[in-house]
């Protein structure tokens, strides 16, 4: 008996969350090489994180900064952006994303950031970006500081969906067929709602009569 093609698409849905069950088992260790800059000036190395393993959350960072206090003020006076540059070298292949935050907000958190690695069902990493732990307003005075990054590498697993109860489907599809032939289904619908293709053409019929002729003014 041949299957309706919504209950083709999502048995093919529920394959595909049969074969999501495999992912990151490909584990191999990644290198991301970090980048920075303030405003529009250009990139300078900032060092790298080394992910020894995706599924325990393995990593180290290494990393300097190659700006002092005064040029992340100087930004964070001019509302500029912090811009950091990832890429990211995972099985043979070299990936590059960009992500930024504002200069005040990194400077009132005295260079302290977060850095998520973002890691899809197949165990791919898919995007970087960077955040501060905190939500400032850019308005408190910041006493000046050792312009050194304290950084806490997060990893962020994309999740499953909800899979499609299959067999439920199939069932209840099944029974509204048999019901039909047996000729057990009701038609709980208005009579509006049943007849209204019969309806509106009528009511159509009628005004367009009444706007083609007229009442003729009394004499």
């Amino acid at each position: 008996m041949a299957l309706p093609s919504v209950v083709k698409s999502l048995f093919v849905l529920c394959l595909f969350a049969t074969l999501t069950q495999a992912e990151l088992d490909s584990d191999a260790s990644s290198v991301i090489l970090l980048s920075h800059t303030l405003g529009s000036r250009a990139f300078e190395s900032r060092g790298q994180i080394n992910v020894k393993s995706l599924k325990s959350g393995s990593v180290n960072i290494q990393q300097d900064s190659s700006y002092d206090f005064k040029d992340y003020r100087d930004a964070a006076e001019a509302n500029e952006f912090y811009h950091l540059e990832a890429s990211v070298k995972y099985n043979g292949i070299e990936r590059t994303f960009l992500t930024s935050t504002k200069a005040c907000l990194l400077f009132e958190s005295q260079l302290s950031d977060i850095i998520t690695i973002h890691v899809d069902l197949l165990g791919h990493i898919y995007g970087v970006s960077v955040a501060t732990p905190h939500n400032q307003q850019c308005t408190g005075n910041v006493p000046e500081f050792e312009p050194v990054f304290n950084t806490t590498v997060l990893i962020s697993y994309m999740e499953h969906g909800p899979i499609p109860d299959v067999a439920m489907y199939v069932q209840k599809i099944e029974q509204e067929k048999v019901a039909k032939e047996r000729g057990e289904t009701k038609d709980n619908r208005s009579f509006i709602a049943k007849y209204w293709m019969y309806i509106v053409p009528l009511v159509l019929v009628f005004m367009m009569s009444g706007a083609s002729n007229p009442e003729q003014p009394a004499r």
